[in-house]
């Protein structure tokens, strides 16, 4: 019988090492995001971990830049340069998009509209929306960079996977450096 008793406890003691010596690991550290400049020198920004950059050509010769957090269905960023009349505020532009585009999107669910803390002139929308019978959400940034250009740093992806980037993409826009 203590044989028994002896294989459970020295069983015991293994199962408690390895559950409590993987709680002990030390935390690899954060590594810092890469660095990406539009290959027409438009723009830069820096993307965290997990986030990367895919340039490519299109049948015109033009380029194309796709920027995706590890796979395209789960989060994705377009980035889009706006003329605007002199004097429009991100603000103004981030309504205007909401009322002339956004809330036409199969299932739009309107989220919030508020300025977005990372420069003067710059705003944030969100909203929910639905992508092939999927539920899908997206978190646009208007910026600011001059008196006639606004970029537009256009956010999609599943609600699971892009809701809880949220400081992820903050991060993206306040890295943003138009030209």
């Amino acid at each position: 019988m203590t044989s028994t008793r002896d294989l459970r406890f020295g069983l015991t003691l293994i199962l408690l090492g390895v559950l409590c010596s993987s709680s002990y690991l030390p935390a690899s550290p954060q590594t810092k995001g890469s660095d990406f400049e539009d290959p027409d020198g438009m723009y830069s920004l820096t993307l965290p971990p997990g986030w990367q950059a895919i340039t490519s050509r299109d049948g015109l010769g033009r380029t194309e830049v796709n920027i995706v957090h590890q796979v395209r269905e789960n989060a994705a960023l377009k980035i889009r340069r706006i003329t605007v009349e002199p004097g429009t505020k991100a603000m103004e532009q981030a309504v205007r998009d909401e009322n002339q585009s956004l809330r036409f999107l199969p299932g739009y669910v309107k989220g919030t509209i508020e300025n977005f803390a990372a420069a003067s002139g710059a705003a944030l929308v969100t909203y929910d929306f639905t992508s092939g019978g999927r539920p899908m959400m997206g978190r646009n940034y208007y910026l600011l960079v001059n008196e006639t250009t606004i970029y537009l740093l256009r956010f999609t992806g599943t609600r699971n996977t892009l809701g809880p980037l949220r400081n992820q993409t903050d991060a993206i826009a306040r890295s943003f450096k138009g030209r």
